[in-house]
C-alpha cells in the first residue's frame, strides 16, 4: 500500500516564478555556471608537469643560437643580458605582444603586419586598433597608403610629411568615411607637426577646416567635431603674435567661440578646452619674452565679449542653461583676461547673482574661486580688494550651509590672493571677514558650518596674519587690524560656546603663533579666559592643552605665568594650578633664567619644606603631593634652558644647580635635561662659552655620580645619562680644564683594580675625555692602555680573568674604533700618524680577539682599509680582512653582518676597480670547504658580491656559484638552506631575466629536491622566491620544471596564481571606485584640508533643469529628466516675513534665498508636507452644530452602513495621505533594501484579495495589518507595563515584554509557525550577562528544552539522551 506523504509536513513551495514572469527560462542564480565560465579558457594547472611542445620553430633555433654564441668564460653578465633583451621564453608570436622583455616585440601588435608606419603620433591607433570599427579599418587604411607613398619618396616618415599628405588627401576626398577617417588621424598627427610648419599652411589649412566645421556642424556624429575642434585649436596655438592681427584669425576663433556653449556636453567641453588651450598655450606665451613683450593672448577679449553677450536680460530670464555654459568657460579663461575686461566681466557676474536662480549664483563663486585661485597678475591689488568688498554684500543667509560655506571660501581665496600682492590691504579688509565669521556663522548649529569657518580662519591665519607680523616693524605696521581680529576672536571666548567649542579653542592656538610674540599685552585677555575653562573632566581637555602649549611657546613662560600665576597671595603653590607645570615645561622656549631663579625656585624649595615636613609627621598622601609638585616645578628647568634670553645668569643660579645635584638625586634629571639643552650644537657660541666656565664645578660632580653604583633600572638609566652629559660638557669646557681632568682621571685609572667596577666607570670617564686631547695625548694613552689589552699582553692593565678580559676588550676596540672614525681633527691625525702601527698590531691581535668584540674590530679594519689612499686589491691588510669578514658575516647578529658586508662590497669595489670581481669570488668560493658555519657565511657573503658587482661577473663564474649553491640548498642544514634560498632571491632580482630563463630550470628542481624540514623551515622564504618568480614567469612556465610528485610545490604555485589574479582584480575595482566615486566625506576636525570650491558645489548637480541634463545623449534619460525637474521645483525656497514684503531687486534679499540643503527650506519643506487640519477635528456635525462621536469611530472599527456612508469624504482624503506614506516607504526601500525585505514586497503583492481588502480598511484607519490589535502607549492607563520606568518591574528584576520569537507561536499545535510577510522563525537563545551567573545555570538550561521541542529530539532514543544531557 503506498505511503502519502503528510500535507502539514510538506515543505514550503520555493522559489517560485513572480507575476508575468512565467516565460522566463534562464534562471537569476548562475553560481556553478559562472564558477565554470570563469575557468573555462584557463589552462588547467596539473600537478605533473604539462607535456612540453615538440614544435621547432625557426626563432626558437635563433633564440637557441643566441644563447649559446657566447663565450662562457669571458663574457660578462651585461653582455649576455644584452643579446637576449629581445628574447622571452615563450616561441608563440601572440604571447610575445603581452610578454615581451625587448623593444620591437613589445610594440608588435595586429595593425602592425598591415601598416609598417613607424611615426609614433599614431601609436595609439596602431596599439588600440580594433577590427569590428569600421573607421579603425579606414583609417588603418589610408595611412598604410601615405606610409607606402612616403617610402616610395624616399621620405623619412616625419610628421611634415604625413600632415601635408593627410591634408591633401582630406581636400581630395568625396565620400563622407574618408573625410572622418583622414581628419581623425589629422588629429593624431597635427599635435608633433612643427610650428613652422603650421604657420606657414595657415590660411590653406585653417579654410579647409572651417569648411569642414560649417559641413558636419549638424551631423550626429560628434566625433569628428571633436576632431576639427582640436585640429583648429593646435593650429591657431602655433601661430604667432603678428597672425593674430589679422581678422581672419579671429574669424576662425569665433567659430570655436560658438561651440562652447553648445548643448552637446563633449563638444562643448572639447570647444571649451581649445580655447583655454589658446588663451594660455599659444607658442609665442610660451616662449621666452623680452622685459616688455606682448604677455596677453589677443584672443582674450574676444572672448570676454563673446560672454558679456551671453548675459543679456532676455538670455537670463528664458535661457539659464545657455548662462551656466558661459560661466564654465569664464571659470577656466577669465584668468587670461586683461585688467578691464576683468573688470567688466566680474560686474556682469555680481549683477547676475542677484537672480532668484541659485545655480547661477553658486557658478558665480566658481568663476570668481577660479580667478583668485589662480593668482593673476592681472587681477591687481585695488581692483582684488574692490572685488572682495562687493562679494561682502552677497552674503547668504547662515542656514543656507552650502551657499554660505560656498560664499566664505570665495572670500578665502581672495583674500589669500590679495596678500600675495599686497598685504596692507589684505590686513585692512581682513577684519571684516574675521568678525563675521567669528560673531555669526560660528553660532552656527551645522557642524559643517562651523567646521568651514574654523578652516578657513586657520588659513588666513597662517598665511595672511603671521607674515604681517613676522618682524616688529610688520607687527607695529599692522597693529591696528590686528588688534580688531584679536579683538573679534575674544568676543566668542566671551560668549557661551556651541557647536564651535573645540574648533573655537584650536584657532587659537593658531592664534598665539601668528601673533604672540609682538600682541601679548592684545592677547592676555583670551589667554586667562581659555585656563579657566580647563577641567580635566572636560571634553576639551586636548584642545586646551594644546592652545595653552602654543601661548608658552610664542608669549613666553614669564607671560603665561603672570597671567596665570601658580603662587596665591601669600606666595604658597596652587594645588588647582599644577595642571599648568607639564605644559610649561614642554612648551617653554627663549625664556629667562632669571625668571626662574626668582618665581620658579621658590616655590620648588616652599614645595620641597612641605614634603619633608609632611613626611616627618607620617602624613604620606600631601607629603607625596608635594614631592610630585616639588619635581614637577624642578622639572621646568630644560624648558628655560631652550634658548635662554641671558645666559651670563647661569653663575648665580650654579650653585643652586650644584647643591641639588649632591644632595637631591631625585632633582637630578630634569639637571641632566637642562645642561644637555644648553650644551646643544643649535645653541649660541657664547651660551657655550658661559657654560663651559663652570665646567670644573660640574664635572667632578658629574664623575662622582657616574662612579656610584646604581641599585635600580631607574639609577642605571641616570648614569648612562650622566655619562652623555659628560661627553657633550667635557667637548665645551676649556682646555686647560680639560688636560687637568684628564690627568687627574689617568691616576685615578692606574689606582683601580683591573675589571671592577671603579675601573669600568673611570675608564668610560677616559674614554670620554681622550677624545678631546691632542695628538700627543691620544698617543701616550694608546701606547699606556689601550695597547697592552689588545695584544693580550701579561701586565697589571690587563685582566687574567677569561671573562673579565674579553670585557676589556669589548670597551678597548670601542674606544679605538671611535678614535679612528671621529671626526676631531685629533683623532685623524692620530689614526694617520700611526696608520702602519695599528695595521700591525690588529693583524696580530686577530688570533687574541674575542667574538664579543669582533664588529668593533671589524669597524677598525674599515676605517683603515678607508684611510689609505693608494690601496691594492692585494694588499696584505686586505687579504687578512677577507676571511675575517667571511668568519663574523653572521645572519643573526645584525651589527656584525652589517659592517662585514660593507667590508666585503668595499673589498669587492677594489677589485672590480683592478678588474679582478673572478678572482676575489674564486678566493670567496674557497670557504665552501670549511664547517657548516663557514658555509653558510660564504653564500650570504657571495649573495653581497652578487647584489653589488654581479653585472660584472663572467658566466661561468656565476655558473659555477649557482651549482655549489644548489648543491648546499638539498643539504640538511637549516642554516645552509636559508641561506641558499637567501641568495637564489638576490639572483632572480639582480640577474637579467633572460639569463635568469637560461637556469630556470636548475633552480626550480633543486628547489623541489630539498629535504622536508628545511623546506618546512624555509617556507617563508620559499614562498617570496615563487611569488617573485611568478611576477617575472608565468606559473605554467615554472610547473613545467617541477616534477610530478613534487606536490606541495605545485599547489603553492596554484595558489600564487590565484593570489595574483585575485590581487589584480582587487586593484582593478578599487581604481574603478576611485574614478566613479563622487562623494565627499565631511571634514571632521580642523587638522584636515579646507573644502574646495568644487567639494563644496559637488551636490549642486541635481539642481540642473531640465534643458541641462544634456548628457542623456541618446533620449534615454526621461524619467531622470522628470526627476531633476522635480527636484528643481522644490530646491529653491524664499523666506518672508509677514510683517514686510519681500522685494527681490534689493540687493539684501539674496540672503532670502534658501537652497534645498538649509535648515531653513528644510523646515519649510517639512511644514508643507504636514497633515492639514481637518474642520471640526475630522468629527461629523449635525444640523445644530452638535459634534457626533461615535464609540466605533474612536477605536478605528467601521460603523454600520450609516458611519460608512458619512465618513465617504474622510476616507477620500486618507486615502491620499495612505497612498503617499505607502509611496514614501517603497522609496525608502528601494534606497535600502535587503534579500528579506524584497521577499517581503514579493509576498506582499502576490496576497490575496480578501487580504488586499483588509489591509486597505486598516490603512484608512490609519494602521497597519501587522498592528490591527491594541497597542499600549501613552500615559495612564494606556502606559507600557513593561517599560523601564515600572517601579515593581524594576524591583522584581523581570520584564513584562514577550520573548523574542513568540509571535511566530501556533495556538493550535507545538512549534513555530510561518507567517505571510515576515521572515521565517528561527529559534535562538539570546545572550544576556545573566547567563554566566553559577546560581542560574539549571535555570537557564531549561531555555534550550523548548528550543528542541518540536525537533524529534524529544521522543524516541535520541530524545532521551539529550534530555539526559541537559538534567
Amino acid at each position: 500500500m503506498a505511503k502519502f506523504r503528510s500535507k502539514l509536513k510538506r515543505h514550503g513551495k520555493g522559489k517560485t516564478w513572480s507575476k508575468g514572469q512565467s516565460a522566463t527560462s534562464n534562471p537569476e542564480q548562475m553560481k556553478h555556471r559562472l564558477k565554470a565560465k570563469s575557468r573555462f579558457f584557463q589552462p588547467n594547472l596539473n600537478l605533473a608537469s604539462s607535456v612540453p611542445s615538440t614544435g621547432l620553430t625557426l626563432e626558437a633555433v635563433h633564440k637557441h643560437e643566441q644563447r649559446q654564441a657566447f663565450n662562457a668564460e669571458t663574457t660578462t653578465v651585461n653582455e649576455v643580458a644584452g643579446s637576449l633583451k629581445d628574447f622571452s621564453l615563450e616561441d608563440n608570436d601572440a604571447e610575445d605582444a603581452g610578454t615581451g622583455f625587448g623593444t620591437f616585440k613589445t610594440f608588435k601588435t595586429f595593425a602592425s603586419d598591415y601598416s609598417h608606419c613607424s611615426n609614433m603620433s599614431f601609436k595609439k591607433l596602431l596599439t588600440g586598433y580594433r577590427a569590428s570599427s569600421d573607421l579603425h579599418n579606414e583609417m588603418l587604411a589610408i595611412l598604410s597608403a601615405l606610409t607606402e607613398i612616403i617610402r616610395e619618396k624616399g621620405g623619412s616618415e616625419s610628421s611634415t610629411e604625413y600632415f601635408l599628405l593627410l591634408m591633401e588627401q582630406i581636400e581630395a576626398a568625396t565620400e563622407e568615411r574618408d573625410l572622418l577617417a583622414g581628419v581623425a588621424l589629422l588629429s593624431m598627427g597635427i599635435k608633433s607637426v612643427p610650428a613652422a610648419v603650421l604657420r606657414k599652411r595657415f590660411a590653406q589649412t585653417a579654410a579647409t577646416l572651417q569648411a569642414l566645421l560649417q559641413r558636419f556642424m549638424e551631423a550626429t556624429n560628434q566625433s569628428v567635431i571633436r576632431y576639427i575642434i582640436g585640429c583648429l585649436s593646435v593650429l591657431l596655438r602655433a601661430q604667432d603674435y603678428a597672425t593674430w592681427t589679422y581678422p581672419s584669425t579671429f574669424q576662425y576663433f569665433d567659430a570655436l567661440l560658438a561651440f562652447s556653449i553648445h548643448s552637446k556636453p563633449k563638444i562643448r567641453k572639447a570647444a571649451q578646452h581649445a580655447i583655454v588651450s589658446i588663451i594660455f598655450g599659444s607658442s609665442f606665451q610660451l616662449e621666452e619674452q623680452p622685459a616688455k613683450g606682448p604677455k596677453l593672448q589677443p584672443a582674450s577679449g574676444r572672448v570676454a565679449k563673446f560672454c558679456l553677450a551671453q548675459f543679456k536680460p532676455e538670455i537670463l530670464a528664458n535661457a539659464q542653461t545657455t548662462v551656466l555654459h558661459t560661466l564654465a568657460l569664464l571659470k577656466n579663461t577669465l584668468a587670461g583676461f586683461r585688467t578691464e575686461d576683468i573688470r567688466s566681466v566680474c560686474e556682469h557676474l555680481l549683477s547676475i547673482m542677484t537672480a532668484a536662480n541659485v545655480l547661477v549664483r553658486t557658478n558665480c563663486f566658481q568663476t570668481l574661486h577660479a580667478l583668485f585661485l589662480s593668482k593673476s597678475a592681472n587681477l591687481n591689488a585695488t581692483l582684488c580688494a574692490k572685488l572682495l568688498a562687493a562679494i561682502h554684500e552677497y552674503r547668504p543667509d547662515r542656514s543656507d550651509v552650502r551657499q554660505t560655506i560656498a560664499w566664505i571660501t570665495v572670500l578665502k581665496a581672495g583674500h589669500l590672493h590679495l596678500a600675495s600682492l599686497q598685504l596692507d590691504l589684505c590686513l585692512q579688509a581682513l577684519p571684516r571677514l574675521v568678525d563675521v565669521c567669528t560673531s555669526d556663522l560660528w553660532l552656527s548649529e551645522r557642524t559643517e558650518l562651523v567646521v568651514g569657518v574654523s578652516n578657513c580662519l586657520k588659513e588666513l591665519l597662517q598665511d595672511c596674519v603671521a607674515p604681517g607680523c613676522a618682524t616688529p616693524e610688520d607687527a607695529q605696521r599692522h597693529r591696528a587690524s590686528v588688534t580688531k581680529i584679536i579683538g573679534s576672536m575674544n568676543k566668542v571666548l566671551n560668549a557661551p560656546f556651541g557647536e564651535a567649542t573645540k574648533y573655537v579653542i584650536l584657532i587659537f592656538s593658531i592664534v598665539f603663533e601668528a601673533c604672540g610674540k609682538e600682541f601679548g599685552a592684545e592677547l592676555t585677555p583670551s589667554l586667562v579666559t581659555i585656563a579657566k575653562r580647563y577641567d580635566s573632566q572636560s571634553n576639551h581637555r586636548l584642545q586646551i592643552e594644546h592652545t595653552l602649549i602654543s601661548a608658552v611657546k610664542a608669549l613666553g613662560p614669564e607671560l603665561v605665568l603672570t597671567a596665570i600665576p601658580l603662587a596665591d597671595a601669600r606666595g604658597a603653590m596652587q594645588l588647582d594650578r599644577s595642571w599648568l607645570l607639564p605644559l610649561l615645561r614642554e612648551g617653554a622656549n627663549d625664556a629667562s633664567l632669571q625668571f626662574f631663579k626668582e618665581k620658579i625656585l621658590p616655590l620648588a624649595m616652599d614645595c620641597q619644606q612641605k614634603w619633608k615636613q609632611f613626611a616627618d609627621d607620617k602624613n604620606n598622601s600631601s607629603a607625596h603631593i608635594y614631592e610630585l609638585l616639588a619635581c614637577q616645578l624642578w622639572g621646568l628647568f630644560p624648558g628655560f634652558c631652550r634658548q635662554p634670553k641671558a645666559p651670563e645668569y647661569l653663575r648665580f643660579l650654579a650653585p643652586t644647580l650644584g647643591v641639588a645635584l649632591d644632595q637631591n638625586p631625585e632633582f637630578r634629571a630634569p639637571i641632566y635635561d637642562g645642561l644637555m639643552e644648553l650644551l646643544d650644537e643649535r645653541q649660541s657660541p657664547e651660551c657655550h662659552a658661559v657654560v663651559g666656565q663652570f665646567a670644573k664645578n660640574f664635572l667632578p660632580r658629574l664623575f662622582n655620580i657616574y662612579a656610584q653604583k646604581p641599585n635600580s633600572t631607574y639609577e642605571s638609566d641616570q648614569r648612562k645619562r650622566v655619562l652623555e652629559v659628560i661627553r657633550l660638557y667635557i667637548a665645551r669646557a676649556p682646555d686647560e680644564v680639560q688636560a687637568q681632568l684628564f690627568e687627574t682621571a689617568q691616576g685615578q685609572l692606574a689606582a683601580t683594580a683591573v675589571a671592577s667596577f671603579e675601573y669600568d666607570a673611570l675608564f668610560d670617564i677616559n674614554a670620554a675625555i681622550v677624545r678631546v686631547q691632542k695628538c700627543r695625548g691620544i698617543e701616550a694613552y694608546f701606547e699606556k692602555y689601550l695597547a697592552p689589552i689588545l695584544r693580550n699582553d701579561k701586565s697589571k692593565l690587563v685582566s687574567k680573568d677569561e671573562q673579565k678580559l674579553k670585557k676589556q676588550q669589548r670597551k678597548t676596540y670601542e674606544l679605538l674604533r671611535e678614535l679612528m672614525t671621529s671626526e676631531q681633527p685629533s683623532c685623524q691625525k692620530f689614526t694617520r700618524k700611526n696608520s702602519n702601527a695599528l695595521q700591525q698590531l690588529l693583524i696580530e691581535a686577530f688570533t687574541t680577539s674575542c667574538n664579543a668584540s669582533q664588529a668593533s674590530r671589524l669597524y677598525c679594519l674599515k676605517s683603515l682599509l678607508e684611510g689609505r689612499s693608494n690601496l691594492a686589491y692585494n694588499d696584505q691588510l686586505v687579504m687578512k680582512a677577507i676571511p675575517e669578514a667571511v668568519l663574523n658575516y653572521k645572519e643573526l647578529s645584525t651589527s656584525k653582518e652589517q659592517v662585514a658586508e660593507q667590508l666585503i662590497k668595499f673589498i669587492a669595489l677594489l677589485y672590480q676597480n683592478a678588474g679582478k670581481i673572478n678572482d676575489f669570488v674564486d678566493i670567496l668560493t674557497a670557504g665552501f670547504t670549511g664547517d657548516e658555519s663557514m658555509i653558510t657565511n660564504t653564500i650570504l657573503a657571495l649573495r653581497a658580491v652578487l647584489q653589488d658587482q654581479g653585472q660584472h661577473l663572467t658566466v661561468a663564474t656565476l655558473e659555477f656559484v649557482l651549482q655549489q649553491v644548489s648543491v648546499f640548498l638539498v643539504q640538511k642544514s637549516r642554516n645552509q638552506a636559508e641561506a641558499a634560498v637567501v641568495f637564489l632571491i638576490t639572483f632572480i632580482k639582480v640577474m637579467p631575466i633572460p639569463l635568469v630563463a637560461n637556469h630556470l630550470e636548475t633552480i626550480m628542481r633543486s628547489l623541489s629536491a630539498m629535504m622536508k624540514d628545511t623546506k618546512r623551515y624555509c617556507r617563508i622564504q620559499i614562498g617570496y622566491f615563487l611569488k617573485k618568480l611568478c611576477k617575472r614567469f608565468t606559473t605554467e612556465e615554472l610547473a613545467r620544471f617541477v616534477p610530478g610528485d613534487d606536490e606541495v610545490t605545485h599547489r603553492r604555485l596554484k595558489k600564487i596564481r590565484k593570489q595574483m589574479r585575485r590581487d589584480t582584480r582587487k586593484k582593478q575595482n578599487e581604481e574603478a571606485q576611485d574614478d566613479s566615486s563622487d562623494e565627499e566625506e565631511l571634514v571632521g576636525g580642523l587638522e584636515q584640508k579646507s573644502y574646495t570650491i568644487d567639494d563644496i558645489l559637488a551636490d549642486s548637480d541635481s539642481d540642473l533643469p531640465e534643458d541641462m541634463d544634456a548628457d542623456d545623449e541618446d533620449g534615454a534619460g526621461a524619467g531622470k529628466k522628470q526627476r531633476n525637474k522635480a527636484k528643481q521645483q522644490k530646491s529653491t525656497y524664499i523666506r518672508e516675513d509677514p510683517d514686510e514684503i519681500v522685494d527681490l531687486a534689493d540687493l539684501k534679499s539674496i540672503g532670502n534665498v534658501l537652497t534645498s540643503g538649509s535648515g531653513q527650506a528644510a523646515i519649510k519643506a517639512k511644514s508643507l508636507k504636514a497633515k492639514p487640519q481637518l474642520p471640526n477635528g475630522g468629527f461629523k456635525t449635525a444640523d445644530d452644530g452638535r459634534l457626533i462621536i461615535s464609540d466605533k469611530a474612536l477605536r478605528g472599527q467601521g460603523g454600520g452602513e450609516d458611519s460608512d456612508s458619512d465618513s465617504d469624504s474622510d476616507t477620500s482624503m486618507d486615502d491620499g495621505q495612505g497612498e503617499a506614506k505607502e509611496g514614501k516607504a517603497k522609496r525608502g526601500m528601494e534606497e535600502d533594501s535587503s534579500d528579506e525585505e524584497e521577499l517581503q514586497q514579493k509576498q506582499a503583492t502576490g496576497a490575496k484579495r480578501k487580504r488586499q481588502a483588509n489591509d486597505a480598511m486598516s490603512m484608512r484607519s490609519g494602521k497597519t495589518a501587522a498592528s490591527s490589535r491594541y497597542t499600549a502607549g501613552g500615559k495612564g492607563i494606556h502606559r507600557q507595563l513593561g517599560a523601564g520606568d515600572d517601579a515593581m518591574s524594576m524591583k522584581s528584576g523581570r520584564s513584562t515584554a514577550r520573548p523574542a520569537g513568540s509571535e511566530y507561536g501556533s495556538k493550535k499545535a507545538k512549534g513555530d509557525m510561518k507567517k505571510r510577510g515576515q521572515l521565517d522563525p528561527y529559534a535562538y537563545i539570546p545572550l544576556s550577562r545573566n547567563t554566566l551567573n553559577k546560581r542560574k545555570r539549571s535555570m537557564n538550561s531549561r531555555k534550550f528544552k523548548s528550543v528542541l521541542r518540536g525537533t524529534g529530539a524529544e521522543n524516541g532514543a535520541g530524545g532521551g539522551k539529550v534530555s539526559k544531557k541537559y538534567k
